[in-house]
Protein backbone atom coordinates (compact mmCIF):
# COMPACT_ATOMS: atom_id res chain seq x y z
CA UNK A 1 0.00 0.00 0.00
CA UNK A 2 1.49 3.33 -0.94
CA UNK A 3 2.18 5.95 1.82
CA UNK A 4 0.42 9.13 1.69
CA UNK A 5 2.54 12.21 1.35
CA UNK A 6 1.81 14.54 3.76
CA UNK A 7 1.55 18.43 3.20
CA UNK A 8 4.44 20.17 4.14
CA UNK A 9 4.12 22.38 7.12
CA UNK A 10 3.09 25.80 5.89
CA UNK A 11 6.25 27.73 8.00
CA UNK A 12 8.26 24.99 5.68
CA UNK A 13 6.45 26.53 2.59
CA UNK A 14 6.83 29.84 3.07
CA UNK A 15 10.91 29.88 4.39
CA UNK A 16 11.28 28.29 0.87
CA UNK A 17 9.29 30.71 -0.83
CA UNK A 18 11.56 33.89 0.86
CA UNK A 19 14.74 31.72 -0.19
CA UNK A 20 14.16 31.11 -3.17
CA UNK A 21 14.22 34.93 -3.69
CA UNK A 22 16.53 35.91 -1.88
CA UNK A 23 14.62 37.40 1.07
CA UNK A 24 15.29 34.67 3.84
CA UNK A 25 16.51 37.35 5.89
CA UNK A 26 14.02 39.93 5.76
CA UNK A 27 11.37 37.36 6.23
CA UNK A 28 13.28 35.89 9.03
CA UNK A 29 13.14 39.87 10.75
CA UNK A 30 9.83 39.99 10.16
CA UNK A 31 8.63 37.03 12.26
CA UNK A 32 9.77 39.63 15.07
CA UNK A 33 6.32 41.66 14.97
CA UNK A 34 4.63 37.94 15.11
CA UNK A 35 6.48 36.57 18.21
CA UNK A 36 7.04 39.81 20.56
CA UNK A 37 4.08 39.02 22.31
CA UNK A 38 4.99 35.54 23.28
CA UNK A 39 8.86 36.13 24.18
CA UNK A 40 7.99 39.13 25.96
CA UNK A 41 6.44 39.34 29.10
CA UNK A 42 3.10 41.07 30.21
CA UNK A 43 5.12 44.22 31.25
CA UNK A 44 6.95 44.48 28.31
CA UNK A 45 4.69 44.36 25.76
CA UNK A 46 2.51 46.59 27.59
CA UNK A 47 5.10 48.86 27.12
CA UNK A 48 7.56 48.57 24.55
CA UNK A 49 6.44 47.76 21.02
CA UNK A 50 8.58 46.75 18.03
CA UNK A 51 8.22 49.44 14.96
CA UNK A 52 10.35 48.07 12.47
CA UNK A 53 13.52 46.03 11.60
CA UNK A 54 16.32 46.33 8.93
CA UNK A 55 19.17 44.64 8.03
CA UNK A 56 19.00 42.78 11.93
CA UNK A 57 18.65 46.45 13.71
CA UNK A 58 15.07 46.43 15.79
CA UNK A 59 13.68 49.44 16.27
CA UNK A 60 11.64 49.34 19.68
CA UNK A 61 8.46 52.37 20.47
CA UNK A 62 8.86 52.36 24.58
CA UNK A 63 5.98 54.34 26.25
CA UNK A 64 8.51 56.49 28.57
CA UNK A 65 12.12 57.37 29.76
CA UNK A 66 11.58 54.61 33.03
CA UNK A 67 10.89 52.38 29.88
CA UNK A 68 13.78 53.22 27.92
CA UNK A 69 16.30 53.33 30.76
CA UNK A 70 15.21 49.59 32.19
CA UNK A 71 14.58 48.10 28.51
CA UNK A 72 18.44 49.80 27.27
CA UNK A 73 20.03 47.52 30.51
CA UNK A 74 17.97 44.73 29.17
CA UNK A 75 18.89 45.16 25.69
CA UNK A 76 21.08 42.09 24.93
CA UNK A 77 18.50 39.59 27.13
CA UNK A 78 15.94 40.66 24.73
CA UNK A 79 18.17 40.38 21.89
CA UNK A 80 19.01 36.57 23.34
CA UNK A 81 15.23 35.81 23.93
CA UNK A 82 13.79 36.68 20.13
CA UNK A 83 16.83 35.38 18.23
CA UNK A 84 15.77 32.18 20.62
CA UNK A 85 12.69 32.30 18.53
CA UNK A 86 13.73 33.63 15.38
CA UNK A 87 17.18 31.95 14.80
CA UNK A 88 20.31 32.44 15.69
CA UNK A 89 22.38 36.29 14.61
CA UNK A 90 18.64 37.37 13.07
CA UNK A 91 18.25 40.41 15.68
CA UNK A 92 21.92 41.62 16.04
CA UNK A 93 20.95 45.26 17.67
CA UNK A 94 17.57 46.46 19.39
CA UNK A 95 17.22 50.32 19.31
CA UNK A 96 15.20 51.77 21.89
CA UNK A 97 13.12 55.68 21.43
CA UNK A 98 10.26 57.35 23.53
CA UNK A 99 7.05 56.79 21.54
CA UNK A 100 3.59 55.92 21.07
CA UNK A 101 2.81 52.01 22.75
CA UNK A 102 -0.81 51.18 22.15
CA UNK A 103 -2.61 50.62 24.74
CA UNK A 104 -2.62 46.33 25.15
CA UNK A 105 -5.67 44.65 23.59
CA UNK A 106 -6.48 47.94 22.18
CA UNK A 107 -8.38 47.30 18.40
CA UNK A 108 -7.24 49.15 15.35
CA UNK A 109 -9.79 51.18 14.14
CA UNK A 110 -7.98 51.80 11.30
CA UNK A 111 -9.42 49.33 8.44
CA UNK A 112 -6.30 48.82 5.72
CA UNK A 113 -6.47 47.98 2.23
CA UNK A 114 -4.92 44.25 1.93
CA UNK A 115 -1.73 45.17 -0.51
CA UNK A 116 -2.17 44.24 -3.84
CA UNK A 117 0.48 41.63 -5.84
CA UNK A 118 1.38 43.85 -9.34
CA UNK A 119 3.41 40.72 -10.60
CA UNK A 120 0.68 38.11 -11.73
CA UNK A 121 3.13 34.85 -12.03
CA UNK A 122 3.87 35.74 -8.59
CA UNK A 123 -0.05 35.85 -7.58
CA UNK A 124 -0.38 32.46 -9.26
CA UNK A 125 2.12 31.37 -7.19
CA UNK A 126 0.67 32.53 -4.10
CA UNK A 127 -2.51 31.41 -4.61
CA UNK A 128 -0.82 27.59 -5.79
CA UNK A 129 1.43 27.70 -2.92
CA UNK A 130 -2.03 28.21 -0.36
CA UNK A 131 -4.68 25.77 -2.03
CA UNK A 132 -4.19 23.63 0.41
CA UNK A 133 -5.37 26.09 3.57
CA UNK A 134 -9.00 25.27 4.00
CA UNK A 135 -9.78 27.97 5.90
CA UNK A 136 -10.77 30.40 3.66
CA UNK A 137 -10.16 33.75 6.26
CA UNK A 138 -6.69 31.92 7.11
CA UNK A 139 -5.86 32.26 3.20
CA UNK A 140 -6.74 35.47 2.79
CA UNK A 141 -4.70 36.71 5.32
CA UNK A 142 -1.75 34.66 4.86
CA UNK A 143 -1.92 36.01 1.21
CA UNK A 144 -2.11 39.34 1.91
CA UNK A 145 0.83 38.97 4.55
CA UNK A 146 2.49 37.99 1.31
CA UNK A 147 1.72 40.37 -1.11
CA UNK A 148 2.88 42.94 2.07
CA UNK A 149 6.26 40.96 1.86
CA UNK A 150 6.66 40.84 -1.98
CA UNK A 151 5.96 44.68 -1.84
CA UNK A 152 8.72 45.28 0.44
Amino acid sequence: MPSKKRPAPLDKLLDQFFKERGQEQKYRELKVFEVWDQVMGEEIKSNAVPVSVNQGRLQVSVRNSVWLTELGFARQKLKTKLNRNLGRGVIKDISLRIGQVPEHGAADTQEEKPPQIKDPALDKKIDQMLASVGDEALRKLLKDWLAAMADQ
